[in-house]
């Protein structure tokens, strides 16, 4: 499958590299540069074609546009002049208006897509448009499988699972930061505290998935009746914890 791509900023990047880690090679990825000296640099680091022309994107199953703000819809206009096939989007772009303006055998699928999916380890929100064909949706399923898991979503939830999916790593990260600083203050390497933090969360995450037990289950499996734990679950509740991930994740959606 050939595949290409406008746009190899953070995402767009992050997604070139999953596919390198699935099935698609080097020569079959196809990068737009367009005097873009970042979309440049990335196709000679990853040893990618480089184009300059929408045309030049003819012998691609899909070209994903991983571009945001008001670019993105001239973008659309001036693609589906040159190239008919399978156009996805992790920006802008109304799903149905959209592939009402393509030209029949041109379809236009909305995507979110998380950074894991450079290590095959990704959650992607997928929206197609009403009586999208099959073919189609395969097609985008089984790409995107190559990186990690899939949700096919409505349009109008695209927006919050990828929000979820997304903007929460960010929040995980800084996470991970605190416990560092914590554990660092406590006398505890800063080299040595980050493998430990991010294999407690490796390993927390593995056993509620695996396991199949709710959080507040697991959490009481560690909180011992006046132990350590409690004491810290409970100054986190005073500090409002809990309340500041819920205000975080609905200011991310906004």
């Amino acid at each position: 499958m050939k595949i290409g791509f406008i746009g190899t900023g953070k995402i767009g990047k992050a997604i070139i590299l999953g596919l390198l880690q699935g099935d698609i090679a080097n020569q079959d990825i196809y990068v737009f540069g367009g005097g873009h000296p970042s979309a440049e640099k990335v196709a000679a680091e990853l040893h990618l074609n480089l184009i300059n022309d929408y045309a030049d994107f003819k012998e691609c199953q899909a070209v994903i546009v991983a571009v945001g703000g008001s670019v993105v819809e001239t973008i659309f206009e001036e693609l589906g002049q040159k190239y008919h096939g399978i156009i996805l989007s992790t920006g802008g772009g109304d799903l149905e208006k959209v592939n009402h303006e393509l030209p029949n055998g041109s379809s236009f699928v909305k995507i979110v897509p998380n950074t894991p999916v450079q290590i095959g380890e990704g959650i992607t929100a997928i929206s197609f448009a009403t009586g999208e064909k099959p073919e189609v949706i395969k097609t985008v399923k089984d790409l995107f499988e190559q990186m990690g898991d899939v949700y096919v979503v409505p349009a109008n939830l695209l927006g919050i699972y990828g929000t979820v999916a997304g903007c929460a790593p960010a929040y995980v990260d800084l996470m991970i930061e605190a416990l560092s600083d914590a554990a660092v203050q406590n006398g505890v390497k800063r080299a040595e505290s980050y493998p430990i933090i991010e294999k407690m969360l490796l390993g927390t995450a593995k056993l509620a998935l695996t396991s199949g037990k709710l959080p507040e289950e697991l959490k009481d499996e560690v909180t011992t009746p006046g132990g350590s734990t409690i004491r810290g679950v409970n100054k986190l509740e005073e500090k409002g914890f809990r309340g500041a991930l819920i205000q975080a994740l609905n200011a991310s959606a906004k």
